[in-house]
């Protein structure tokens, strides 16, 4: 007989990390089943980054975590900024923040973009990592209205955050489509360099109902002078960046 996985399960993620997952969600699901495995070789590059110098990670569309767990639980002195719009996804995040005690961790519940305002997001169902600022053409479920979005510029100099004078950020940029935009109003810190690495998932069918194109993402970052880091065995469906040595 069929069962229907429970939306709660208490798991250790990565070592001394623990978390409650939805296991209906197919993103938690998928996280869990493949660990560091789950769209390879992102976790290695992140982690190969962030071994060089690295002191923050920029977890843009941050989703449940993920990639925020994998990089605070291995590297003991970066600091990481979470963007996640769906509130609810959000509140999950800083549960696992205070459970796990990661004073490291700063949340955002904010999307991010080429110019301030307010969207709608429309929210995945099966899947939290489906939601998008764009017009799906499958997605006509749950919206959730008024969503701050700013560029990266702008939450910056909220932050209070200066530009560092060598690379020494990180950055992971998945928001279903809306990646040139984050990059457009980021743009001011990708030319000063402040980027030891970036992962643009580049996903054509969300991009381009989006307006926008994969051939877009890597002109954006060639304008900007940063090269793409060739990796022989890639199915992640992500592009990966590195500054022009």
């Amino acid at each position: 007989m069929f069962k229907v996985l429970p939306k709660r399960v208490d798991i250790e993620l990565f070592p001394g990390l623990r978390a409650e997952l939805d296991f209906q969600d197919e993103t938690m699901r998928g996280t869990y089943w493949q660990g560091s495995r789950f769209e390879a070789p992102t976790c290695q590059v992140l982690l190969d980054w962030a071994e060089h110098g690295a002191s923050r990670f920029f977890d843009i569309g941050s989703n449940y975590g993920f990639f925020s767990w994998w990089l605070l639980s291995k590297c003991p002195r970066i600091q990481v900024d979470a963007f996640e719009p769906n509130p609810e996804t959000m509140r999950r995040v800083e549960s696992i923040r205070e459970r796990n005690r990661l004073d490291r961790l700063r949340i955002w519940n904010i999307g991010l973009s080429d110019r301030p305002g307010r969207l709608t997001l429309h929210a995945g169902v099966v899947d939290s990592g489906h939601s998008t600022f764009g017009q799906h053409p499958q997605m006509s479920g749950r919206k959730i209205s008024d969503v701050e979005v700013c560029t990266f510029a702008t939450w910056l100099e909220g932050a209070g955050l200066s530009l560092p004078t060598t690379p020494q950020w990180v950055a992971k940029i998945d928001v279903e489509g809306f990646e040139t935009k984050v990059l457009r109003g980021m743009g001011t810190a990708l030319a000063a360099k402040a980027f030891i690495g970036l992962v643009v998932e580049a996903n054509s069918f969300t991009l381009e109902f989006c307006g926008s194109s994969v051939s877009e993402v890597r002109s954006i970052m060639a304008g900007h002078g940063y090269q793409e880091r060739q990796i022989a065995e890639n199915s992640s469906g992500n592009l990966f960046f590195e500054p022009v040595r």
